[in-house]
């Protein structure tokens, strides 16, 4: 049922992408040919006006196929025979429309769960910030020149890549009402030691069942796979996640010894697997507890905007992240992936008022990816094409349709490429 839920969500969205194209087309007066649901053979067709409205065998996303797209036309009407302006407007609002829907989708989950806001609430204990001199009530607007949109997401993201250094910090002081700047340095959490492996969680209990593994984690390493129990760490019997990291954290005496793990696969317990050795793992934190609440309308909308400008924002480092090397191309999901990813929330929530908050809050941050990515100036991405129209409007003239026709012809065949990279980083990681 996760797989199907999901399945549908991911279609949804592309499908929002192409309606984006289709009703922009449709605005300036390009002729549409076909404005198809989901891919391949035709379940059933109809034909309203000019346009052939269809629905296809594969519940994949869909497609808006326009007169002159990719090809030379004498129709006037033709995609190739529009202004560059209305071509431009044509392509950018699939993404547009991607980004538009996810502010939706943030807004519901918002204005039902609450959220926070860059106001301080509070510290957790030896915290960087209150050394600083920063208060309680005090309001952070920026860390190390990136303005801070939605703490949640912002804060994660700028810990990632940290290397503990003082970094500049900007605060709204509400004792003395002014701004002001000071440099702070996160603070390490503690060391914790790890297997690499995240566990189903059942009635919201993280069990001690895998249900991901880590590429290159130990247990990966060893041949344990997902769905194998954890019932004991050495002659130590676990239950659930919380029996794990005590016994990895708190019951050992020497923490980076080798365990071994009694695993139950299918019923049947296996002999143990010898020699694991947990991994430490630690995190850079500035020590703060932000204020959360529920607002009307209003603030709701501005909490939506923060997090799909946040959403936008994180993207894009995260793609120079890619390049940089700060994370690895291992870490890479796709399609695959992402269909994991919400039928994991979907399997994992008890009630339907959950799962409904829950898969609109992972389709909002997939759309905004779709539309971002999707900006992205590479061959067969609409990137690619606004790019083109720049060089158009800037030349003065035309690019042939069937030069551009190659182009993303080319793209194509790079992104099946990137789409088959990401199938050895998910299957392995969610099957």
């Amino acid at each position: 049922m996760g797989i199907i839920v999901a399945l549908i969500a991911l279609s949804v969205l592309i499908f929002v992408h192409e309606l984006g194209h289709f009703m922009a087309a449709k605005a300036v007066g390009i002729k549409v040919i076909e404005f198809a649901m989901f891919m391949g053979p035709k379940l059933f067709s109809f034909k309203k006006g000019e346009t052939e409205y269809s629905l296809r065998l594969i519940p994949m996303g869909g497609f808006c196929r326009m007169e002159g797209e990719g090809e030379s036309s004498d129709d006037p009407r033709a995609f190739s025979n529009q202004a560059v302006w209305r071509r431009f407007l044509v392509i950018a609002a699939g993404p547009a429309l991607n980004i538009l829907t996810a502010f939706v989708f943030a807004s519901i989950v918002l204005s039902v769960s609450g959220f926070h806001t860059g106001k301080i609430a509070g510290f957790t204990e030896n915290s960087p910030l209150k050394a600083a001199g920063i208060e309680a009530g005090d309001r952070l607007i920026s860390y190390d020149g990136r303005r801070i949109h939605d703490p949640d997401s912002d804060l994660v993201i700028f810990m990632h890549a940290e290397d503990g250094s003082a970094k500049e910090v900007v605060y709204f002081d509400a004792s003395q009402n002014k701004k002001v700047k000071t440099a702070v340095a996160p603070s390490r959490t503690e060391t914790r030691y790890r297997l690499g492996f995240t566990a189903k969680v059942i009635d919201n209990v993280a069990t001690n069942i895998i249900g991901i593994i880590e590429p290159d984690s130990p247990l990966n390493k060893a041949g344990i796979k997902n769905g194998d129990k954890i019932i004991k760490l050495d002659d130590t019997e676990v239950h659930n996640t919380a029996d794990i990291q005590n016994y990895l954290n708190k019951t050992r005496e020497d923490k980076t010894a080798p365990i071994r793990i009694t695993i139950e696969r299918n019923g049947k317990v296996l002999p143990p697997f010898e020699d694991i050795k947990p991994f430490p793992d630690y995190q850079y934190t500035l020590g703060v507890n932000f204020e959360y609440k529920k607002g009307n309308i209003f603030e709701v909308a501005g909490a939506a905007f923060r997090y799909s400008l946040s959403t936008i924002r994180n993207v894009l480092i995260t793609l120079k992240w890619l390049f940089t090397g700060v994370i690895s191309v291992k870490e890479l999901s796709g399609p695959v992936g992402i269909i994991g990813t919400v039928g994991t929330v979907v399997e994992t929530q008890k009630t339907i008022g959950d799962i409904m908050l829950n898969l609109l809050y992972v389709s909002a941050f997939i759309s905004i990816n779709l539309g971002v990515m999707n900006l992205i100036p590479f061959p067969a991405l609409d990137g690619s094409m606004l790019l083109i129209l720049l060089i158009e409007k800037i030349r003065g003239k035309p690019i042939q349709q069937e030069k551009i026709g190659i182009i993303s012809f080319i793209g194509l065949i790079l992104l099946f490429g990137v789409l088959i990279f990401t199938l050895f980083n998910d299957i392995p990681r969610w099957f």
